[in-house]
Formats: C-alpha cells, sequence, structure tokens
C-alpha cells in the first residue's frame, strides 16, 4: 500500500462531491475554510456548476466519477477532501480509473457512503486512504480540537500512529480479547454490506475490519451483519474495531435493548479479537483512520496502533 505525500500549507486541494450535493452557500463556506486554512482550492466540476438531481445526487455518475479522475489527474492538486457522503458513490465506482489512482497517488478523506471508495482505492488502486471529517459536513459545521489534530496526525503519520480517543471520554472496550495485526479497512456497515456479492465487495481476508453507523434500528444492523457474514466477510479477517453507532436504537420493538449489548451479543461469539467504542464516525468529535495501513490492535491491553509498514 502506498502511503501518499503529506499535505502543506500552499498546497491545493481538491473538493469533490461523489455522492450527495450541497446547497452554493455550504460550498462556498466549504471554499472559505480550505482558503482559511492555507490551501488553495479546486472544485470538482458538479460542485462548480452546483448540479444537483432531485436533491440527492451531486450529478451525473460519469460527471461525479470524472471529477475524482481529473482532481488524482491534476499535479497541483495534492489531496482530494469530499464534501459529504448520503448516497451516490457506488454509482461512480464503474467508471474510476483505478491506474491512474496507482500512478498518482494522493491523500483522500471522507466517510460515511464514502467507504465505497475507500474500498476500491485500497483494493485496485493500492492506496492508503482516510476515514475522517468532511468539509461540509465536520470541518464547516464544528471542526473541534480533536478532530482538527487527529485528521492531521493521521495524514502526516511518521512510521508509526498510537489511535487515542478524546481527552476525558471512556477508552476503547474489548469484546473479544487477544491482539492481531493486519492493513486496516472498513468503514460504514450499511455500505459494506450492499456491496456483498458484487466485483466491488471489500476484501477482508487477514485484515482488521473497522466498523460504524448511524440511525440504523438495531434490527436492520443485524440484518446488514448477517449478510456480511454469510458473505464471508468475517471468516478470515484478523480483527474487528467497531465505531460510532450514532442513533443506532431498537426503539420500534423494544428501547430497552441497547446498542452496546447489542454488539457483545452479535460479535461475541466470533473467534477473533473484537474491540468497541472507537471514536470515529458519525459522531463528534470524530477520529481519523488510515485505511491501508498496518494496524495492530490489542484487546487485552486496550491499545490501537498504526503502521506504515509491516514490523
Amino acid at each position: 500500500m502506498v502511503f501518499p505525500e503529506r499535505l502543506r500549507e500552499g498546497d491545493t486541494v481538491g473538493l469533490a462531491a461523489p455522492a450527495f450535493p450541497v446547497k452554493e452557500e455550504e460550498r462556498d463556506g466549504c471554499v472559505k475554510l480550505l482558503e482559511g486554512m492555507g490551501y488553495r482550492v479546486k472544485l470538482g466540476t458538479c460542485l462548480e456548476n452546483m448540479y444537483n438531481f432531485h436533491n440527492y445526487l451531486a450529478g451525473d455518475a460519469c460527471v461525479r466519477a470524472e471529477d475524482i479522475n481529473r482532481m488524482f489527474a491534476d499535479s497541483q492538486v495534492k489531496a482530494v477532501f469530499c464534501v459529504r457522503g448520503g448516497y451516490g458513490s457506488s454509482q461512480i465506482m464503474k467508471y474510476l480509473d483505478f491506474d491512474l489512482v496507482k500512478e498518482n497517488p494522493k491523500i483522500f478523506v471522507g466517510y460515511s457512503d464514502i467507504t465505497n471508495l475507500h474500498s476500491v482505492f485500497q483494493m485496485f488502486g493500492n492506496l492508503v486512504t482516510f476515514h475522517g471529517p468532511m468539509v461540509c459536513s465536520n470541518m464547516l459545521k464544528d471542526f473541534d480540537d480533536y478532530t482538527r489534530s487527529g485528521l492531521f496526525a493521521a495524514l502526516n503519520m511518521e512510521e508509526e500512529l498510537e489511535f487515542r480517543n478524546p481527552p476525558g471520554e471512556e477508552g476503547f472496550k474489548t469484546i473479544r480479547g487477544g491482539t492481531a495485526a493486519g492493513i486496516l479497512a472498513g468503514g460504514n456497515i450499511s455500505v459494506l454490506a450492499r456491496a456483498c456479492g458484487t466485483f466491488y465487495q471489500l476484501d477482508t481476508r487477514d485484515k482488521i475490519l473497522f466498523l460504524e453507523d448511524v440511525e440504523e434500528g438495531i434490527a436492520s444492523l443485524d440484518m446488514y451483519i448477517t449478510q456480511m457474514e454469510y458473505a464471508g466477510m468475517f471468516e478470515h479477517a484478523a480483527g474487528i474495531l467497531l465505531g460510532d453507532f450514532t442513533d443506532c436504537t431498537h426503539d420500534r420493538y423494544d428501547g430497552t435493548y441497547q446498542i452496546e449489548e447489542f454488539l457483545h451479543d452479535r460479535f461475541g461469539t466470533f473467534d477473533l479479537p473484537v474491540m468497541y467504542h472507537i471514536r470515529s464516525g458519525h459522531d463528534k468529535p470524530m477520529g481519523t483512520l488510515p485505511f491501508g495501513t498496518i494496524c495492530r490492535m490489542d484487546g487485552d491491553y486496550k491499545r490501537i496502533q498504526f503502521y506504515r509498514k509491516p514490523r
């Protein structure tokens, strides 16, 4: 896996909308924010022209894909930041040029529906990407110290980096103890489950699999996890890290059944290390995870470390 060059003040950031659109004032606010951080900004065509298909797609799939391809081909662009998730990145995967990504590795940041792109850039582009804050969804609205420092710690990591939850918060918790190491992969459960059985199903063999979700009922999460299980996604994984499950409840059926109990019930029988309460996902503050790096998890001592190269 290729770790991209670090981002420096004065560099150009490509701002892309691979999924949902944003409002014009939000787009302009994103540009102003990044410029205030010392970067130049290049907009993708969808954002520049404010394409909007019924308020749920930021443009035609081919155009959204071409925005990503163009940014990877542009030698001036040092990083690609996504404005938001939502839905739609699955539509563009067949139009992406993975040879171009391999030849021009650069920083790529996003989460939620952007899970699709993390998966394919890892499998077909050999690229380390960053499960981290998006410009409109996070930076523009609440770029707190933990989220900011965690993003740049990951983007600029040296040989190794230890992941920690925000100061003053609970640390990691363990469902099944033990240690494991492997390439870090994953993202949003519902997105990963919908890719099962397709050409783009995430390869989880020997990997540390990170999972999170938002506003899904526990019954729906159980369905997604079962789909992933039957697709073999857990069978050869090395370990599992569980992030934020924001507003995931069982209120429709039995409000006393809490997400923490469900995670123990669902993952407690797996024959591999499983840790949870990893602060990355749809909650705030948000930690950044460098997908594609080597992750070492220790469920007994509750530690998570990332390495640029195998150790």
